[in-house]
């Protein structure tokens, strides 16, 4: 039957108490559904700070790249026969905040003596950690011991003296030396005519 049918031909004032109260029942449960939780509520905020700190996290790796390929820069144009440098710097990860943690110890002994006299002896150790937070207003969160800062994973060089193999040696030295990463991810090269004009 459809609903215009139903209305039309009053068919509802047929129906009896046990019908009307799973109406009513039905609605009442469609409309408590339709209201947003705190848990809902709470989950959506999750998901948006998570979302916002992913943002965050892109942003300041990609800043975090930039200042050093502005320091690497002065500083690699200050060696001799480098002249004008271009420099830039890819990153392995976006570097770790390490939380930190209250870690508990339980230790249980447990002497057992059998019918001949021997004794048996067991100590258990159970361990539990729990994460300290800290509260700022009236917000909770976890206590960031120490930041790691993101690897470098390889850079690239354009350098007026490029093509000379001291320079190059020099320029290799100390990025290795500042970045602790292998040569193999290191590249020199000299600089395009066209680009030393700028």
């Amino acid at each position: 039957m459809r609903p215009k049918d139903f209305f039309q031909n009053k068919a509802w004032k047929k129906w009896d108490k046990s019908q009307w109260t799973i109406l009513i029942l039905t609605g009442i449960l469609l409309m408590v559904a339709a209201i947003p939780t705190g848990a809902r509520k709470e989950k959506e905020t999750e998901v948006q700070q998570k979302e916002e700190q992913k943002i965050q996290d892109i942003t300041s790796q990609k800043d975090y790249a930039q200042e050093l390929e502005v320091k690497l820069k002065d500083t690699l144009s200050k060696i001799n026969g480098v002249g004008q440098v271009e420099v830039m710097i890819t990153l392995e990860d976006m570097g770790e905040s390490v939380i930190e943690k209250d870690q508990t110890n339980e230790t249980s002994d447990l002497q057992e003596s059998d019918s001949a006299g021997g004794v048996r002896r067991e100590q258990n150790v159970q361990t539990t950690q729990a994460t300290v937070y800290g509260e700022e207003g009236d917000q909770k969160s976890p206590f960031v011991g120490k930041e790691m800062m993101p690897k470098v994973s390889g850079v690239l060089i354009v350098a007026q003296g490029g093509e000379d193999t001291v320079v190059k040696q020099n320029i290799s030295e100390a990025v290795m030396a500042l970045f602790q990463i292998d040569v193999n991810r290191i590249k020199v090269v000299k600089m395009n005519i066209q680009e030393e004009g700028y």
